[in-house]
């Protein structure tokens, strides 16, 4: 009897085992990658850029105007727009992004920002 219990109670626990190894790989996701942007007069601080998986864009305002960060692109056949607030002179903004694979514009929407050159690319390849 005691040798079925000790059975019993291996079997469970590598059951359990196999469940959780199981969930867990499916619930792992990859970390972003981490982008420092850093924005000043008429420079994105982003040259187009090519990343696989998330990213995480920690954006600071190191210029004297006012400057925001605008990534648009499609997704699903439908237009997609993710900005941050405008931020003033040192402040900072971050935003954290998992986007299909496809090309994204990224620019600063205030005022004429982006003809004067605050504008790149991000490309986001599939993992």
């Amino acid at each position: 009897m005691k040798q079925i219990r000790m059975l019993a109670a291996v079997a469970l626990i590598a059951g359990t085992f196999a469940i959780h190894a199981e969930a867990q790989s499916h619930g792992t996701h990859a970390a972003p990658q981490v982008i420092e942007v850093k924005m000043t007069e008429w420079d994105m601080g982003l040259k187009n850029l090519t990343v696989k998986g998330p990213v995480q864009l920690n954006i600071v305002n190191d210029g004297k105007f006012p400057h925001a960060l605008t990534l648009e692109g499609k997704v699903g056949g439908k237009e997609i727009e993710i900005s941050t607030p405008v931020l003033t002179a040192g402040q900072k903004s971050v935003l954290v992004v998992n986007l299909p694979a496809g090309k994204y514009e990224v620019y600063c929407p205030v005022g004429n920002h982006e003809e004067r050159g605050m504008k790149s690319t991000l490309t986001v390849k599939d993992q």
